[in-house]
Formats: C-alpha cells, sequence, structure tokens
C-alpha cells in the first residue's frame, strides 16, 4: 500500500533544497578531485528523484502547460479527486491509484538507497578526508 506520508515521516529530510544546497557548497570547496567527482554523482542522483517527485520550476498555477506535474500533484490529485462528504470512488482512480503505486514502489526503493547508503558512504569518505559530514 502507498503511504507517501509514512516514508516522509520516516525519512523527513530525504530531499530538501536547503540539503542540495548544502551538498553543491560543499563540492565547490573540494580540492580532492575523486571526493568532488563522487559528490557530483550523488547530486545528480538527488536531483534526479526531487524531479521525479516534485515539479519546483512552476511559478503559477498555469504553468502546468510548460512544467508538467509529477509524482507527488498526480498522487494527490487522485486523493483529491475522491474525497468528498460522499466519496464515489470509480474504476478510472482506482486504476491510477494502483499506477502510481506501482510507480512509487521504485522511487521509495531509490530513496531509501540513497538515503541508507550512499549518503552514509560519501559522508563517511568526507570524515575520512577531514572534512566533515553533509546533514541528513
Amino acid at each position: 500500500m502507498f503511504c507517501i506520508r509514512a516514508f516522509y515521516l520516516k525519512y523527513p529530510s530525504i530531499l530538501t533544497l536547503k540539503r542540495l544546497n548544502q551538498l553543491e557548497e560543499l563540492l565547490k570547496d573540494l580540492d580532492n578531485n575523486d571526493l568532488k567527482k563522487e559528490g557530483q554523482q550523488l547530486l545528480d542522483k538527488l536531483k534526479t528523484w526531487d524531479g521525479e517527485m516534485v515539479q519546483r520550476k512552476s511559478q503559477a498555477y498555469d504553468d502546468v502547460e510548460n512544467f508538467p506535474n509529477k509524482f507527488t500533484a498526480e498522487y494527490l490529485f487522485v486523493m483529491n479527486h475522491c474525497n468528498s462528504a460522499l466519496p464515489q470512488i470509480n474504476q478510472p482512480s482506482k486504476d491510477r491509484k494502483k499506477e502510481l503505486d506501482a510507480q512509487w514502489v521504485g522511487l521509495k526503493q531509490r530513496a531509501e538507497v540513497l538515503m541508507n547508503t550512499e549518503i552514509p558512504n560519501f559522508n563517511a569518505k568526507l570524515w575520512t578526508n577531514g572534512i566533515g559530514a553533509i546533514r541528513m
């Protein structure tokens, strides 16, 4: 069962713009090219995941034409579409939710790998090089 809220409660800081900015700033100041390259790869993975979850480019409601909604907005649309005083959940809504649940499995798995493996591994390398870790 899909539960994005529970996931964000478990990993409240999976991706915030502040975390991405922190990593970008760290990479600017790094002298170690191998570490910088690895950090850039991690940053790219984080930005890709974030880009699939949330549309950060839109500035107004009519920007959907220019910048399509991403996973979070799509899921919220399905939830709100079915929400009423007398909810009538039709088959197309059930089908769309099933599609989004399947999409979430991959997104969640990638996020868990980032949070539980890739970020801690990069942090360990930062500590080894006397730099300190990025916040999680």
